[in-house]
């Protein structure tokens, strides 16, 4: 009952990142799938390449709060990888406006918008980097969707999204470099190669942000990554999951039709405490 009022009470008393939101997704339900645009959400004015996958970006961030993190750092070091248009990036920047960031995102005409989206909404000092994170540096095939969910090609499936070649860049030589307080990991079933290789780095970072993309019911990832970041020294919650149905999985399917065996798992990480 007090999950049902608090929800009416939003409803009814919306704030802006609430009203946005709605806003956005009544001009997504007349703007055709994959149009770039524009639309002003709050205090943002913003570019994107598909309204549809912005609108539920902008929920989960700003109205859920999704990304949001504490440290006592007043520019906190952060690395957004799979950054997308740059709601992640302004996020932090709206909680921590000397935060250190930089933001990586693989697909080139994706790139540009966050280029852009950062340099026109008060956070020009973010360091856009158009590359994949991945686990060497060099040029990696990439597969575009126009959207949010373009992949590493060799961990993303079938997609029918154009392939291209793009700049990869190897996470684990950043992480060593320095200290990082936070890093966001959204790379499109990327993420269990990429931390697996940063195992050794993973040392110089206090917090983790992630999504992992559960795609192959026959190989699920989720366990070895948890595995993974326990043996690395961190304490870690596994926050919601987002069934995705309109995804085909990619091994076999079972006898319940309406049971989604694809998925996304948010997990969040931090450094555990010495005893």
């Amino acid at each position: 009952m007090r999950r049902g009022a608090g929800a009416a009470k939003r409803w009814l008393t919306p704030t802006m990142e609430d009203v946005a939101w709605r806003h956005a997704c009544r001009v997504a339900e007349r703007t055709p799938r994959l149009t770039p645009g524009a639309i002003d959400l709050g205090p943002y004015s913003l570019r994107y390449s598909d309204l549809l996958t912005l609108c539920p970006q902008w929920h989960d961030i700003f109205v859920l709060g999704s990304l949001a993190f504490e440290t006592t750092e007043p520019a906190p070091r952060i690395l957004d990888c799979g950054a997308n248009v740059g709601l992640a990036s302004l996020f932090f920047k709206r909680r921590y406006p000397a935060a250190r960031i930089t933001a990586f995102e693989a697909d080139p005409a994706i790139a540009a918008l966050l280029a852009h989206n950062v340099r026109t909404n008060g956070a020009a000092d973010v360091e856009v980097v158009a590359a994949a994170v991945w686990i060497e540096e060099g040029e990696i095939a990439f597969q575009r969707d126009g959207a949010d969910a373009g992949a590493v090609a060799s961990v993303g499936g079938e997609r029918g999204g154009a392939m291209v070649g793009v700049p990869a860049i190897r996470l684990a030589d950043r992480l060593v470099r320095e200290r990082i307080d936070l890093l966001k990991l959204d790379i499109e079933g990327a993420e269990v190669a990429v931390l697996a290789d940063c195992a050794d780095a993973l040392e110089n970072v206090n917090a983790i942000l992630l999504e992992v993309h559960e795609f192959d019911p026959d190989r699920r990832r989720c366990p070895e990554l948890l595995r993974l970041l326990d043996h690395c020294g961190f304490t870690y919650a596994v926050t919601h999951v987002t069934p995705l149905p309109y995804r085909a999985p990619h091994g076999a399917t079972g006898p319940f039709p309406r049971r989604s065996s694809v998925w996304v798992e948010a997990v969040s990480a931090w450094r555990r405490q010495p005893a």
